[in-house]
């Protein structure tokens, strides 16, 4: 019995050490990409090489709220305005408050010999404050990767 409450009490202080990180403080490097808005910070950095395309990059919450459950979508157009490829970064912890900052990575498969010439970013999110009732705020953007 006493193993058992040892145990569980080890458990829980280990899980309550992950739960309590903050984010506020992560240390990010510059990107050589950004995008903002008012209410969102996104930067980022495009790589590719054969057969895909990596996103890495830093979203930043610059409203006053809190946000709740956001994601960020990628998606590649060539030069003429067609999707060769898409893909969807969603965050964990789901609630950012004012000036947090979250890594995002998002890997987008595509066919030899496709060239992306633009991103266009789309980013969704609930306010926290208004819980599960309240409308989805979004927005999007194109930029050059």
């Amino acid at each position: 019995m006493e193993f058992r409450l040892i145990a569980l009490t080890t458990l829980f202080f280990l899980v309550a050490g992950c739960a309590a990180g903050d984010r506020s403080m992560m240390t990010t490097r510059p990107y050589p990409h950004s995008h903002s808005f008012y209410d969102l910070l996104v930067s980022w950095e495009t790589t590719g090489n054969r057969g895909s395309v990596t996103i890495d990059g830093t979203l930043k919450n610059q409203s006053y709220y809190y946000l709740s459950d956001p994601e960020i979508t990628a998606t590649l157009l060539d030069a003429n305005g067609k999707i060769i490829g898409e893909g969807t970064f969603l965050f964990f912890p789901h609630q950012f408050s004012l000036d947090e900052i979250a890594l995002f990575t998002i890997r987008i498969p595509v066919k030899e010999g496709e060239v992306p010439k633009r991103i266009r970013f789309t980013y969704r999110y609930r306010l926290a404050e208004e819980g599960m009732s309240g409308s989805p705020r979004f927005n999007s953007f194109e930029a050059t990767p």
